[in-house]
């Protein structure tokens, strides 16, 4: 309930007026005059202030000076209490901010109306206040986000360009062919920056539709990892994969999920060195298989130091790769065009999307992902839903 402070000096108004408040549930703090009452504002910030003006020492009016001067508590709603009802004591408390004027003697309905009055447009005030400071922040991000757009598509673009000027002045053949692959590879890096674009601006917008499919996740796993798996054995980087025999088919969206396995595959492929492992485990929520080793750590110590508890009506897959995630770079790891400093082993680059879509994806999927990090071995786990 709203918190109100009731600042009066006279003990048998305040008593009444605590009485009427308490009954209401209302929170109440006590003031018995005005220097007091300033210290409890500015200590509890109330939701709302009854101050009686004819105080010893500071008055009324001096405490609602005091507490215009300070932005935490300027805008607390204000309502003064007052024998008086002399027009000049109504027109100089509006014009100190005060939000309301009771006379004394007035009624318990009188106070209450006034009360759910000044709450009301209160809240209504603080609700624009956070809806204007959310379009602030989203301009902010989206001001930043185009900037960081247009650096990155200017990157392979300028790539392109110069190997296209290098084609037109150059007769040597093999530097033909040379050039020739920086502006196929600048090119491919284009199109796969604007298409991870383009997908993650539908998730964001949530147009993209999570249609589900029955998937035999046995059969079909291997056939999506199998071009990723050649990739890395060109990088003497060594894969294994191990589908718990427990696990059913299940029903899924299949692009999201072969996106998030392919994302998460590519970027292992980045950071995993020559003669690495590079390892994914498909299991079923009821499974007890949990003695899989990641170097020294098991696979129940990795759900365990990340609080994973594996529901019964999902299914899981980890993917965990020889490659140490440095502890500060890990809460950063899904922020777009994030990437890891001085990391990527094959100077593959990448468009620095590819775990915000991981994410998204997940997200939409309603599902969970987690990241852990220890002894040399990086793991990223998937948790979705089985659905019915």
């Amino acid at each position: 309930m709203p918190k109100i402070l009731v600042i009066e000096d006279e003990q048998p108004v305040r008593i009444n007026i605590v009485a009427m408040l308490k009954a209401e549930g209302f929170q109440v703090i006590l003031a018995e005059d005005g220097q007091i009452g300033v210290q409890l504002a500015q200590e509890h910030i109330p939701d709302l202030i009854i101050c009686d003006i004819t105080m010893p020492q500071l008055d009324g009016f001096g405490v609602l000076e005091v507490l215009q001067q300070t932005p935490t508590t300027s805008t607390i709603p204000f309502i003064f209490l007052s024998a008086k009802s002399e027009r000049s004591d109504f027109r100089r408390g509006m014009n100190l901010g005060a939000d309301d004027y009771l006379t004394k003697p007035f009624t318990r309905t009188e106070l209450l109306e006034a009360i759910c009055t000044r709450l009301t447009k209160q809240s209504a005030v603080m609700e624009l206040k956070q809806k204007l400071e959310e379009i602030q922040q989203s301009n902010l991000l989206k001001d930043d986000f185009v900037s960081t757009v247009a650096h990155e598509l200017r990157s392979p673009l300028m790539t392109m360009k110069m190997a296209i000027q290098l084609l037109q002045t150059t007769q040597d053949t093999k530097r033909h062919v040379t050039y020739l692959e920086v502006l196929q590879a600048a090119c491919n890096h284009e199109v796969e920056l604007i298409d991870n674009l383009l997908d993650l601006q539908r998730l964001e917008a949530r147009t993209w539709q999570d249609e589900a499919e029955l998937i035999d996740l046995r059969t079909w796993v291997p056939g999506i990892v199998e071009p990723i798996r050649m990739r890395a054995q060109q990088r003497q980087q060594i894969v294994q994969i191990e589908i718990c025999p427990d696990l059913s088919p299940v029903r899924a969206n299949q692009f999201g999920l072969e996106r998030i396995i392919t994302e998460l595959f590519t970027n292992a492929c980045k950071y995993t060195p020559p003669g690495g492992k590079i390892c994914l485990k498909l299991f079923a929520g009821n499974s007890s298989s949990m003695k899989a080793e990641f170097g020294s750590t098991t696979l129940s110590q990795i759900f365990t130091a990340q609080r994973i508890t594996i529901e019964s009506t999902a299914f899981c897959f980890m993917l965990s790769n020889e490659a140490e995630i440095p502890a500060n770079a890990i809460p950063h790891l899904f922020e777009r065009f994030y990437r890891v400093p001085k990391s990527d082993r094959w100077q593959q680059g990448g468009t620095g999307l590819g775990l915000s879509l991981v994410k998204k994806f997940v997200e939409q999927m309603h599902g969970s992902i987690y990241v852990h990090s220890a002894n040399g071995w990086a793991h990223f786990i998937v948790q979705l839903p089985i659905k019915r």
